[in-house]
């Protein structure tokens, strides 16, 4: 479980697990409710074996990304019960008092999942590995000016993700990625800081600052956004 923390502070963590254990390993720490979610929506009794791989990858990504939560909520000394979610999607710990104001969020690409948690403040985390897809898409969520701003894969991926981590942050249902949410980047000394923005009534329309990492494993690069 190579574990990568890529952010801590005293109310704050952001984390990121490169998945090579397999099902029992997750299985043997999780609760019963977790599993019992799992196993009911990621079966992998499939005949035909690309789906039945597929299958066995998603549900691997569920697994660690729940343990990875639980490694994350009880390094700030919270009681970890089992994920749920919201009829938006969004994901809170169960049950327990105490859990009740912890933020979360979470992302998974096989073979990494991440996770941000905060004891106050709304999160959101995407991650994306590079795909040509993204580049053909790309112009349904993005807006002109965002288009010419990012020009390459690279770039255009950040740009995705960087959405998909405000779409979560927000937690608004009907919201259109292009028109609703903006992102915008500033090139410092070569190094990019980026920024988004939710344009809803709901919430306020400043500009927020964005953080990313890019890493990469033997097949593909990646990038992770967080805020």
């Amino acid at each position: 479980m190579p574990l990568k923390i890529l952010e801590k502070s005293e109310n704050h963590l952001v984390a990121l697990w490169q998945i090579s254990e397999n099902s029992q390993f997750f299985e043997t720490q999780l609760p019963k409710e977790d599993l019992d979610y799992i196993n009911s929506n990621y079966s992998d009794k499939s005949t035909n074996e690309k789906l039945q791989a597929k299958q066995k990858e998603k549900k691997l990504e569920r697994l660690a990304v729940r343990l990875l939560v639980k490694n994350l909520a009880e390094q700030m000394r919270f009681d970890y019960t089992f994920l749920k979610k919201t009829k938006t999607g969004k994901p809170f710990l169960a049950k327990k008092e105490g859990n009740k104001n912890l933020k979360l969020s979470i992302s998974h690409d096989f073979p990494f999942c991440a996770a941000i948690i905060d004891k106050t403040n709304e999160v959101g985390i995407d991650i994306q590995s590079l795909t040509p897809k993204i580049s053909r898409v790309f112009h349904r969520v993005m807006s002109q000016e965002e288009q010419s701003i990012a020009q390459n894969l690279k770039q255009q991926t950040l740009f995705w993700s960087s959405k998909e981590a405000l779409y979560k942050y927000a937690d608004i249902e009907g919201l259109f990625f292009k028109e609703d949410l903006n992102v915008k980047s500033i090139t410092d000394y070569e190094k990019t800081q980026l920024f988004g923005r939710v344009k809803n009534d709901l919430i306020s329309y400043e500009w927020l600052p964005l953080f990313h990492h890019y890493f990469e494993n033997e097949e593909k690069e990646f990038v992770v956004v967080w805020l």
